[in-house]
């Protein structure tokens, strides 16, 4: 083992605290890393298993999910960088008087930063298999995870997708070379600066305060011989000086002048609580997509009946009359009573039937038919109110025909009316809505439309808020919808509420494609879901998800956690002396305690200052860009945001006061002479 080999050594096994956390970070590194790369192995066995080779692209499939993976690398190596460099600066700058005694009897550049880059590689030769290891048992736990949340949409799928444990010796070397590279890129940035420092400044320094200080001065006093400038005093707002007393001055001081130790501190912090908010906030709004499957019926069980769109081109390209039109399969009043009558047959269900046509119809709307709440709601979407009339969509809904009855004599309307529906129901700001949108009077609307006929329609009643059955408003997607006595729908759907919705959902499914052949109808879906399963598998999916995310969360911020725990301990015990000067000249251990305590307070309010707006903001754009297009409300993170104040201040709290009881028991003239 050669010189610089050895004083490696020595650092790793004087510093245990210190090796013990950076092997820490460097094997969570390595852990996450083998097992986001394993879990691409063990997906592409799972859809080679479940889809077969003819139909898996299997080339395609690897340069995604490596894509993904690669992203995912990136993340955890830049935070792997920040923990991790911030550990070997911190021995490099302990070191830094015996790298000047070196280079004064002869060590050259390239011996003192292979002092520091054999202390990373010495520490990899540990970390590194630990955290592979770590990472296979994660990857074996997560598979199993996964299997156990795809059980419930694995039962209502014909294909079964499941994950199985891979050893894959790719994975093994991508993630042992990634977190040999993070490690080596770590203790390179420290090592590089730790040689530049000149012989005589590393001599003179006691730390990266002094250093500065004097390479400051040394330089100003080169350059002007006669005036050499003092270096800056460290000046702290009066404000703390008022709350805190003598102890907070002193806290504010030892910040500024450490303030490269913290750095890394706060921002690994930072990190930590902007990931903590983001994937809280992105997890409830996941949690409510899976509300809207079935959004506004209490059925237990939803059949359905849908078109696909076929397009039609009339007219050749020689006469320039090209015309495309929109041509669906519908159904037909009738053919839709005959299945609410056989779907009633089991047990006496109560059916609701309801379809409505594909929203092809437009109409103008002058402004005085929206009520003020209606125009209020469209000029804070950005629409003119001087604007001209525009064309609104609007829906054609039918009933089965006890319902249209009931909503006949809801109305006071004789059978056969045309009924506005007059309810509208949306989310603004995180909250629901549902408001009178138009002024009614009975007139007759024209409705255009390119794929059929132009019609005029009349209306006789209306619905208001209370009186639209939920069963409708789930059907509705225009912004005006008119109930009419019957008519082909495009879309129909069977609302059943039963008391044993498994045994409906396969007697449905079984008279369904005698009432409705499909083989004789094109581009027709025909269907029952059982909506307790069909929720509970998109939620299990969900779930399965923020599994995986919050894991991916957890582990990043237990590798700042190791940089931040690290760093505040360190720093205590470096300023053993310090503390020992502070307790000769009158501070009591009472007043030395607050102090670490204003320290730890005003590190993580600094923390807090930066990852909360950070955070929110993220919220917001993860809402503004990914949720609000489905209809999700924004909910404030507010439990998240108090746990994230609470765990700031508790970690920094924690770790500063056990660093400082270690220190509790030196003798005051030892600690000086140290």
């Amino acid at each position: 083992m050669n010189l610089t080999s050895h004083l490696a050594y020595c650092q790793i096994k004087n510093s245990r605290a210190r090796t013990i956390w950076t092997l820490l970070g460097i094997a969570l590194s390595s852990a996450m890393t083998t097992a986001i790369f394993g879990f691409v192995w063990s997906a592409d066995a799972a859809f080679t298993s479940a889809i077969g080779d003819n139909y898996y692209n299997r080339g395609i499939y690897l340069m995604d999910m490596i894509g993904i993976s690669t992203i995912l690398c990136a993340i955890i190596v830049t935070a792997s960088v920040i923990a991790v460099s911030n550990a070997f600066r911190i021995s490099a700058a302990e070191r830094t008087e015996q790298f000047g005694i070196l280079k004064s009897v002869g060590a050259t550049k390239k011996q003192i930063a292979l002092t520091v880059l054999y202390e990373g590689m010495m520490l990899s030769a540990v970390g590194i298999p630990v955290g592979i290891a770590a990472g296979l048992v994660l990857e074996f736990a997560g598979t199993s995870i996964a299997n156990y949340f795809l059980h419930a949409f694995n039962s209502l799928n014909t294909v079964v997708f499941e994950f199985r444990f891979v050893l894959a010796w790719q994975a093994i070397l991508v993630s042992a070379f990634v977190a040999f590279v993070t490690v080596v890129l770590s203790a390179w940035l420290p090592a590089r600066k730790a040689a530049r420092i000149p012989a005589i400044d590393a001599i003179r320094s006691s730390g990266e305060v002094s250093l500065e200080a004097t390479s400051q001065l040394r330089s100003e006093a080169t350059s002007h011989p006669k005036r050499p400038k003092r270096p800056k005093r460290q000046r702290t707002n009066p404000l703390v000086q008022k709350l805190f007393g003598f102890e907070g001055t002193l806290a504010a001081k030892s910040l500024k002048r450490s303030r490269r130790n913290f750095r890394a501190t706060v921002i690994s912090l930072t990190i930590s609580i902007v990931l903590i908010l983001s994937t809280n906030s992105l997890g409830t709004q996941i949690n409510q997509m899976s509300d809207l499957l079935f959004p506004t019926t209490d059925a237990t069980v939803v059949a359905q009946y849908s078109s696909a769109v076929s397009y039609t081109t009339y007219g050749t390209e020689e006469d320039g009359d090209l015309i495309t039109k929109r041509e669906y399969t519908t159904i037909d009043a009738a053919t839709a009573e005959k299945v609410t009558s056989a779907l009633r047959d089991y047990d006496d269900s109560p059916v609701f039937g309801v379809g409505s046509d594909s929203h092809t119809y437009t109409v103008k709307l002058p402004e005085e038919m929206f009520t003020k709440e209606m125009r209020a709601l469209m000029d804070s979407g950005g629409d003119d109110p001087e604007a001209a009339p525009a064309d609104f969509g609007i829906a054609l809904f039918t009933t089965d025909a006890a319902h249209y009855a009931a909503l006949c004599e809801k109305a006071h309307v004789p059978l056969g009316s045309n009924i506005l529906i007059n309810d509208y129901r949306t989310e603004e700001a995180g909250k629901k809505m549902e408001l009178t949108p138009f002024v009614f009077s009975r007139q007759t609307l024209h409705l255009e439309s390119m794929d059929t006929p132009n019609l005029d329609l009349p209306l006789h009643g209306e619905l208001t808020v209370g009186e639209v059955p939920n069963e409708v408003m789930y059907q509705t997607g225009a912004v005006i919808a008119v109930l009419v006595p019957d008519g082909s729908a495009v879309f129909y759907d069977w609302c059943v509420d039963t008391s044993d919705p498994a045994g409906f959902t396969e007697y449905a499914n079984k008279i369904l494609p005698e009432l409705i052949p499909q083989s004789e109808l094109p581009n027709v879906y025909v269907e029952a879901t059982n909506v307790q399963d069909a929720t509970a598998a998109i939620r299990a999916v969900s779930r399965l998800i923020m599994v995986f995310v919050y894991g991916f969360v957890a582990m990043l911020t237990l590798i700042g956690l190791t940089n931040v725990i690290c760093t505040i301990s360190t720093n205590v015990r470096s300023r053993a002396r310090e503390f020992a000067v502070l307790k000769s000249v009158g501070m009591t251990h009472k007043g030395l305690r607050r102090m670490l305590n204003l320290e730890s307070i005003l590190c993580s309010a600094k923390a807090l200052l930066y990852g909360l707006p950070i955070g929110l903001a993220l919220t917001l754009l993860i809402h503004r860009f990914v949720m609000h297009s489905v209809g999700v409300g924004y909910h404030f993170p507010w439990l998240a945001a108090l746990e994230c104040i609470a765990g700031v201040f508790a970690i920094t709290w924690i770790t500063m006061r056990y660093a400082a009881g270690r220190l509790k028991d030196k003798n005051i003239v030892e600690a000086i002479r140290a």
